[in-house]
């Protein structure tokens, strides 16, 4: 009990400890805080104007991607492994996705269902590689998944991919704007991510590995195919979020995505403290935080949306330093 209080009130802590320090930072701008950060939270988590539009449906548009790229480096982080190549699966999710929906000539429904599997599978093959590495060859999962990420602009630099074809995309949920079915996706992935680890046994083995993988070894557990699998499933959700982004928001391919930096996957993994639901409402906070720096902090307020990424990083710094601490702590013991 006294755990699970922790993890709700550490986020809590961290949010608000950055946004006094944000305010500081305001401050010296010269700009009142609370005037800063009405506008920041109503651009981003309000409706305003006379067509009653709300950003809230743009945030949840930023918010899909973000959940998928999340649970993805939550599958690695809960099985010990530290993965930050989300975007390079994410690309090439996107690319076979674009691929295919520029050639196949079945019906809508079957396109996107096709172009969504695609994603997933070339996403799941990006991942499975520096998880292979790693059970193998003992390659440092940290460094693999650097290396892989320019490897992957380098497979997609030569071909040329078309617009998506008017049939092939997946249609707005509300008129006017990008939201689609993909954030019913990512919300049933965070469901079956949590079914996965805490009702499967399969998902005991994962936990268990990322605890202490000499543990699940005596418990007759196989630490290396738990790493595989883990890589291959943190791998499959990036490259979903990737075909997500062409076929629902972009309708092209594209190399830089709507609400995604290199590291947001594992920013919305850290902040929701590893958890299926904390990722869920992490990625929603950060979704809307990045569209109210833009149109309110910056355009409204007149302070850069640059402070809206350093609050995102500094909430993120907080609650990563003890976890990592005690990361380094347990890998220091285990070479000993």
């Amino acid at each position: 009990m006294a755990r699970r209080w922790q993890n709700i009130t550490l986020p809590l802590i961290a949010v608000l400890f950055s946004l006094l320090a944000g305010a500081l930072l305001i401050l010296m701008a010269g700009v009142d805080p609370l005037f800063a950060y009405r506008s920041l939270f109503t651009a981003g988590f309000g409706c305003r104007g006379g067509g009653g539009f709300c950003a809230v449906l743009t945030t949840l548009q930023y918010t899909t991607p973000l959940i998928l790229s999340g649970l993805s480096a939550t599958a690695a982080f809960r099985a010990g492994l530290f993965s930050i190549g989300q975007l390079g699966q994410m690309l090439l999710g996107a690319a076979a996705a674009t691929f295919l929906a520029n050639r196949l000539t079945l019906s809508t429904g079957w396109i996107v269902l096709i172009a969504f599997s695609s994603g997933a599978a070339v996403g799941a093959i990006w991942g499975f590689i520096p998880g292979y590495l790693k059970a193998i060859l003992g390659v440092n999962e940290v460094i693999s998944t650097l290396l892989l990420n320019p490897i992957a602009f380098l497979i997609i630099g030569p071909v040329s991919f078309w617009r998506i074809p008017e049939a092939s995309r997946l249609a707005p949920l509300v008129p006017a704007t990008k939201l689609n079915a993909g954030i019913f996706i990512a919300l049933s992935a965070a469901l079956l991510m949590t079914l996965y680890l805490w009702r499967m046994a399969s998902g005991f083995e994962h936990r268990s590995t990322g605890q202490s993988p000499s543990f699940a070894r005596y418990g007759g557990m196989l630490p290396r195919r738990v790493i595989m699998r883990a890589m291959t499933l943190s791998g499959a959700l990036a490259g979903l979020a990737g075909a997500i982004e062409v076929i629902g928001v972009q309708y092209r391919f594209v190399t830089t995505f709507s609400s995604i930096d290199q590291f947001d996957g594992v920013i919305v993994a850290l902040i929701g403290q590893q958890h299926p639901l904390g990722v869920v409402i992490t990625a929603f906070l950060l979704g809307g935080i990045r569209l109210g720096t833009l149109n309110g902090l910056q355009l409204e307020a007149g302070v850069p949306r640059e402070l809206g990424n350093a609050l995102i990083a500094l909430t993120a710094l907080i609650i990563a330093s003890p976890r990592l601490y005690r990361w380094l702590q347990h890998r220091s013991g285990a070479l000993r």
